[in-house]
């Protein structure tokens, strides 16, 4: 999850919460319900939360937040604050900066955003429904300078003109009120449909696809959904809304977004240079003239797509003429890849925005008016049937629309859209878990459409269900459907399901790994992904068991497999980095390891600053520091003279304990399993782990006294010394930090700590010379040899531990 992600959840979790307590209705929309279904949360690439609710709950949440908002929070609406640049309402933060391109030159808040769609109630006649987008359509006009919603509805610009005329002289507060009046006139208990209130495209929903709402998982919490959420998916998004997009088709929305900083403050830095009275009155006039000229604009588009159906016609003709096919031949032997490439370019046109449209803002228009391609019946029927035996049936079905719409449809292909709504209606049974009506309509459509890649997919989920008792015949239909689909990533998942029930765990692993290469049904990933975090605390244990019991390539095996099974899990990349880390041979590969873990966990190496950080004390000064870090002889030897000394333990006081986070767990024992490889101690080496993963003055000042009390025992007190430098160096301490790593050198170390030692002198010797030579240059050298030389006794000294550090 992206730190953009980590907030708007936060925002959203707010709104549910108020929702919830109050008994408001909402369902999650659009790119984040999908994310909900395929992903159990967002959508990886998705940078927004899109949220529906009925005007009447809009309308109670409006009154609740006037007295239970959180802080640094705003209720976005027109109906509330007449600066707002937008449609439809939002829940916004005050306190960042997500700037749209509508609010560049606006007033309204600007932060970071939940976006909440009205659902407006329309009754069930058609005019009606047109005379609220009428005003709709406008009432974003005068809203929305940045954007011209009218023209694409061919909206008189006289109405525009009046409306226009009555927000300049009556003001902008009556003339919006008066038409809300209009568009908010319906109760929704008198209305079976609702209209989204977005000037872009006020989509209409029948009430019982949205509510009552169901329950859904949105990043481990639950979210309300729509009562019928395939059927909005797919009208919505097609069916493909289940798989995942290339990565060129991955797209956010546009914002300047800025990190740290409230909107304010960039509106202060860009507002000035704006001339916005220019900015509006040319968008005025730019909306004015769109709507003047809009029906002549409209023909003449039309007019060119026309010209170049009839292009895309011939063209198809001649394709199939010189290919030398027969079309009912081929329909009749399925051969629908040969099919499919044929009707290559005439799909390429025929299903493009610009001839069919699509229910967003640009390509409304030619949603409503739509360009068809005249070609004979029984090349049509082919052309459907082809995209409904590839899975695309969502635009077999729009053109099949299209074509009644605009010409005729012949029995085939009525009963073609028949058996995709009599399909449509199975899904629609099975997410309510009418599991057996579902599946009798499913075995109905594959007596008709035998062979059919959809059909046998939701075939093989009824199978699966009953697998436990009934595997044999979940077996043979799938190697009927991998015969038939060898290479369909859908099939093998369940192929790899039937192993793994058999016990042969390796082979379906191994064919999981090749499942998502060979589907990109985001419903198959997920499910994968849950199946096999369920076996995840097995796995891990089995990993550390393997470990100890020396078995450690095998451990390496286990992991790198799983590694590749759930490559997002942050525990088992941890245990492959525990199992890498006993199976490396060489100082160079653990610290290879040891550098992997920390980039992954944010850490950084401890690294010696040449200029102090506390420069005002004498060297007299700094020996007076150093008693609380280093122990005399006289106190050693009484420590070891009483043995209780030796076992116990310093307590840490009430208000002070170190907090050891689940976040990073297995990465955190891969570490603590280095330093161990290295020479630490088994307490030393957790310890060590714990300095470098907190930040917290408390908790390092607790490590350090955790680390002295280890510096009693004569085969510890070098790397004991080594770890309280490594947490005044932390804390910025560099004088203390290095009188700590010049007492280590005192005693007998392993060779690992050595070279730490070795480095950490070396590069301070190096770092200071070239920072001293460099300041020598713009000021008086001696103020910055005495910052960087301070933490060492005398040349003496120096020379003293450059030969303790370099021998072998």
């Amino acid at each position: 999850m992206t730190e953009k992600q980590k907030y708007l959840l936060k925002l959203f979790r707010e709104v549910d919460e108020i929702c919830r307590e109050h008994n408001l209705r909402y369902v999650l929309a659009g790119g984040s319900l999908i994310g909900a279904l395929r992903h159990e949360g967002f959508v990886p690439w998705d940078d927004d939360v899109d949220l529906y609710m009925p005007r009447p709950d809009w309308e109670k949440f409006i009154e609740i937040c006037k007295t239970e908002l959180p802080p640094d929070r705003e209720i976005q609406c027109s109906e509330v604050d007449r600066n707002y640049t937008n449609s439809f309402p939002r829940y916004a933060s005050t306190n960042t900066c997500a700037i749209h391109k509508s609010q560049i030159i606006g007033k309204d808040c600007g932060g970071e955003i939940i976006d909440i769609l009205t659902l407006d109630p329309v009754p069930a006649d058609d005019k009606e429904y047109e005379k609220y987008r009428t005003h709709m359509m406008i009432y974003s006009d005068l809203i929305n300078i940045s954007v011209g919603y009218s023209d694409r509805w061919e909206i008189p610009a006289s109405m525009y003109l009046k409306y226009l005329l009555s927000y300049i002289f009556l003001g902008k507060k009556r003339t919006l009120a008066k038409l809300e009046k209009i568009m908010f006139s319906y109760k929704e208990e008198e209305c079976d449909r609702y209209a989204m209130r977005w000037g872009g495209c006020p989509f209409l929903f029948d009430k019982d696809m949205m509510f009552p709402v169901k329950e859904g998982i949105f990043e481990g919490k639950k979210a309300m959904i729509p009562n019928k959420c395939s059927d909005y998916l797919i009208w919505h998004y097609g069916d493909e809304w289940s798989y995942m997009p290339p990565h060129d088709k991955r797209e956010g929305h546009v914002a300047v977004c800025v990190d740290d900083l409230p909107y304010q403050e960039l509106r202060e830095e860009y507002m000035p240079k704006i001339n916005k009275e220019r900015l509006r009155w040319d968008s005025v006039f730019r909306k004015f003239y769109n709507m003047r000229i809009a029906k002549k604009s409209h023909k003449v588009r039309q007019d060119g797509l026309a010209m170049k159906a009839r292009a895309v016609a011939l063209d198809l003709q001649r394709a199939i003429d010189e290919s030398g096919l027969k079309i009912s031949e081929l329909v009749e032997s399925r051969s629908f890849r040969k099919l499919s490439a044929l009707f290559g370019s005439y799909y390429k046109n025929q299903l493009s925005a610009d001839f069919i449209g699509r229910e967003d803002y640009t390509n409304i228009y030619a949603f409503y008016h739509p360009t068809l391609v005249e070609i004979p019946d029984d090349v049509f029927y082919a052309a459907m049937l082809t995209l409904f035996y590839t899975e695309r049936v969502s635009k077999a079905y729009r053109m099949m629309q299209v074509r009644q719409q605009l010409d005729h449809l012949s029995p085939e292909m009525e009963g073609l859209k028949e058996d995709i709504e009599f399909f449509r209606k199975a899904a629609d049974h099975y997410e309510f878990h009418r599991i057996k009506e579902a599946e009798q309509i499913v075995n109905e459509l594959l007596k008709k459409y035998p062979g059919h890649p959809g059909f046998m997919k939701f075939k093989c989920r009824f199978l699966m269900e009953d697998a436990g008792e009934n595997r044999i015949e979940a077996e043979r239909f799938l190697d009927k459907a991998l015969k038939m689909f060898p290479e369909d990533g859908y099939f093998l998942k369940y192929k790899a399901d039937i192993l793994w029930m058999d016990g042969e765990m390796q082979k379906a692993a191994e064919l999981y790994l090749q499942v998502k290469n060979k589907t990109t049904n985001g419903i198959v990933w997920m499910e994968m992904d849950r199946f096999f975090r369920g076996y995840k605390a097995e796995i891990l244990k089995s990993c550390e068991e393997l470990i100890a019991n020396h078995n450690k390539k095998e451990a390496l095996a286990l992991m790198e497999l799983w590694s590749r099974l759930i490559p997002e899990d942050d525990d088992i990349q941890g245990a492959l980095y525990l199992a890498k880390t006993v199976c490396a041979r060489t100082q160079s590969e653990i610290e290879k390891e040891i550098g992997e873990i920390r980039a992954v966990i944010g850490t950084q190496m401890i690294t010696p600053v040449s200029v102090e950080k506390n420069p005002g004390k004498s060297r007299k000064q700094i020996k007076s520091d150093r008693t609380s870090d280093e122990t005399s002889a006289d106190d050693v030897n009484k420590k070891v003279s009483d043995p209780s000394a030796e076992t116990e333990e310093v307590k840490a006081p009430a208000d002070i304990q170190v907090k050891v986070s689940e976040e990073h767990k297995m990465y955190r024992k891969a570490l603590t399993r280095a330093w161990k490889r290295l020479g630490y101690s088994d307490e030393l080496a957790e310890l060590r782990t714990q300095i470098i993963c907190t930040g917290e003055e408390s908790e390092l000042e607790w490590l350090a006294e955790q680390v002295r009390n280890r510096q009693f025992r004569r085969e510890e007190k070098a790397c004991a010394y080594k770890l309280v430098g490594d947490v005044r160096m932390k804390q910025g301490q560099t004088r203390e930090a290095f009188a700590n790593y010049k007492k280590a050198l005192e005693y007998e170390m392993p060779s690992y700590v050595r070279t730490e030692l070795y480095r950490i002198f070396i590069n301070d010797l190096n770092d200071g010379s070239r920072q001293a030579k460099s300041f020598g240059k713009k000021t008086d050298i001696t103020v910055v040899l005495d910052k960087w030389l301070d933490k060492y006794e005398s040349i003496e000294d120096i020379k003293k531990i450059v030969q303790t550090v370099t021998v072998k």
